[in-house]
């Protein structure tokens, strides 16, 4: 089964934010005339970039400062859910992640954080109603993140079925999904179905022309079909990409690393 690679975009925003923000003082953010929402967000960003760098003790810390500052906050109490995931404290995390989905009002984002974090600790039956309700909010902008989510967390149980119809919603959602194409295809590999994957291919043209592990299956699958032009044309995109990775000659396959 493919490693999960579940989307909490919520706090994948903050990390990114705490990242292009590391040079926040900490009296700055403790400062009482400080709008508090706006230094729960400073210490959360903290927070989450101590534990990303391994400091437990500090990332708790700012955690729970910034849930004194603002408690009914959904993100900051998503943040500290996932410290407590993080650190195997699993009753505490689904306490926070449902307070966040609560404090919400059943917002997308928060239940498909839930829905990763449920799918991560194996409970897969009850992870996929929380991203089947995450798309339904109309002001969610990443429902092609939500299905593709469903889509690796039925591939664990497996539902191969229902994995392909989540994966190819994200797609249709967001055409711009690798990851929905990569399991896609490689469902079709496994079925023998080449003339499927060359489909595919077909149909995500941009993807496929711009990554080598994508050009590389495609060139395979061409070949496995017969279509020697064609895996001649994807072999002359993967040499103009990375003149030399490839040997020459349509015959040539990809040697198969995928997941």
């Amino acid at each position: 089964m493919p490693k999960l690679l579940f989307s909490l975009l919520i706090l994948t925003a903050i990390l990114l934010q705490s990242c292009q923000h590391n040079d926040f003082k900490e009296e700055e953010v403790s400062n009482p005339k400080t709008n508090l929402s706006k230094a729960a967000t400073y210490n959360v960003q903290l927070g989450l970039g101590y534990l990303k760098q391994g400091d437990r003790p500090r990332a708790k810390r700012k955690l729970l400062t910034a849930i004194k500052q603002a408690p009914n906050s959904p993100d900051v109490n998503s943040a500290m859910a996932y410290y407590f995931e993080q650190s195997n404290e699993m009753e505490k995390a689904k306490k926070y992640y449902l307070k966040a989905i609560d404090l919400s009002s059943s917002s997308g984002a928060q239940l498909n954080n839930y829905g990763t974090f449920l799918c991560r600790i194996g409970d897969y039956t009850h992870a996929e109603p929380y991203f089947l309700k995450a798309v339904k909010d109309e002001q969610y902008i990443h429902t092609s993140g939500a299905y593709e989510n469903a889509g690796l967390c039925a591939l664990e149980v497996p539902d191969v079925a229902k994995a392909k119809q989540y994966f190819t919603l994200a797609l249709n959602h967001d055409p711009s999904r690798r990851e929905s194409l990569l399991e896609l295809v490689k469902l079709a590999q496994k079925k023998g179905n080449a003339a499927e994957a060359l489909l595919l291919f077909k149909e995500h043209p941009d993807l496929v022309l711009n990554d080598k592990m994508l050009l590389a299956m495609a060139k395979e699958m061409a070949s496995k079909e017969g279509k020697m032009d064609l895996a001649l044309a994807y072999e002359n995109k993967l040499k103009e990409m990375e003149p030399g990775i490839v040997n020459s000659g349509v015959k040539n396959e990809y040697n198969n690393h995928i997941g």
